[in-house]
């Protein structure tokens, strides 16, 4: 992530690199951490000099995944830690996805992504609850997805599937 936001710094843009922890916690650390740090510089808008309603995401492979979980479950009672910064609002502004892993679900899960988050044997409510893609709702972040179908990693069913959940709640969407 350096090396994008040095080159968002480099042509005016304000941007941090977010390092979340991963499969030693597992979920919902990764949420707790995303949705923190959108409060965080949200809540710091003026010392950072930037516009608090100008706060995006940017995720790529399971990073997507995350931003695409902050564009949509920003308000999970998981997400919260109890904080007096809870009060603050997480939902991004905007997001951007590349190549990004959004469902938990077969047939376009990346089952490494899922067993990272996860674990071995997630409950069938909690692999709907972090698929984006069935929890986009009229105030689910605007996004900008990238992929494409060389991809031979992640499916671009997942990035495809996403965008049909968020047109079809009239969320804009490229």
């Amino acid at each position: 992530g350096a090396a994008i936001a040095r080159w968002f710094n480099s042509i005016g843009v304000t941007a941090f690199v977010l390092r979340y922890r991963l499969v030693e916690y597992g979920h919902p650390a990764p949420l707790r951490d995303v949705l923190r740090a959108v409060r965080l510089v949200r809540s710091r808008a003026a010392e950072f000099v930037i516009n608090p309603a100008h706060i995006g995401v940017l995720g790529a492979s399971a990073g997507g995944h995350l931003a695409a979980c902050a564009g949509t479950i920003f308000d999970a009672p998981e997400g919260r830690t109890g904080a007096e910064l809870d009060k603050v609002s997480a939902r991004p502004d905007f997001i951007i996805l590349l190549y990004a892993v959004i469902s938990m679900k077969e047939p376009n899960v990346h089952l490494g992504s899922r067993r990272a988050l996860l674990g071995a044997n997630p409950s069938p409510e909690l692999l709907d609850h972090l698929s984006p893609e069935l929890q986009v709702t009229k105030d689910s972040s605007p996004a900008f997805i990238v992929h494409t179908e060389e991809d031979r990693s992640v499916s671009d069913f997942n990035s495809i599937d996403f965008y049909k959940a968020l047109h079809q709640a009239r969320v804009p969407v490229e």
